[in-house]
């Protein structure tokens, strides 16, 4: 069952001496899918995949000034070369649903798989997860300024919100 509807996004913090003139940002993926694999009406495995090239700045909070029009598409190229999306643009999680909606599988991003385990909260014909990801886990150097002083932190929280339908829940 392909579960279609809902957002996913990506919010990082600042880091290093002069991290009061960052900004505190949400990226939203404009481009995901996730399947849930059944049997009979219990989900027991799901695949998602993210498209990072399709990674829009979403907001920005703190800094020194706000964040412009300008500043969201500099920030979101500069993202994009972060991550090397050109050549390394699927995010993909594979694993299996477990008792209480905790998934456990494996979690492949800039090319690098590492375990991942995290809970599911299931409600209201949603389902939602917060989850902290290590940048450098991943082989990623976050994205830094003037000459490390201001710098994305190493850990971002993947937020998943999706719909789900009722003979799931």
């Amino acid at each position: 069952m392909e579960l279609t509807e809902g957002r996913l996004e990506i919010r990082t913090g600042v880091a290093g001496a002069a991290s009061r003139a960052g900004h505190r940002l949400t990226l939203r993926v404009e481009r995901w899918s996730a399947t849930v694999e059944l049997d009979g009406a219990e989900p027991v495995a799901v695949q998602f995949h993210a498209d990072l090239t399709s990674l829009k700045v979403q907001s920005g909070s703190g800094g020194v000034t706000p964040l412009t029009p300008v500043d969201k598409q500099v920030i979101a190229r500069n993202a994009a070369k972060t991550l090397e999306a050109s050549s390394y643009p699927q995010v993909v999680f594979r694993g299996e649903v477990q008792p209480g909606y905790l998934v456990a599988g494996e979690l492949t991003i800039h090319g690098v798989s590492k375990p991942l385990r995290a809970g599911i909260d299931v409600a209201d014909g949603r389902a939602r997860a917060s989850i902290p990801v290590l940048q450098s886990d991943f082989g990623i150097k976050p994205y830094s300024l003037m000459l490390g002083q201001l710098r994305v932190a190493d850990e971002v929280i993947v937020d998943l919100d999706v719909a789900v339908p009722a003979d799931l829940i």
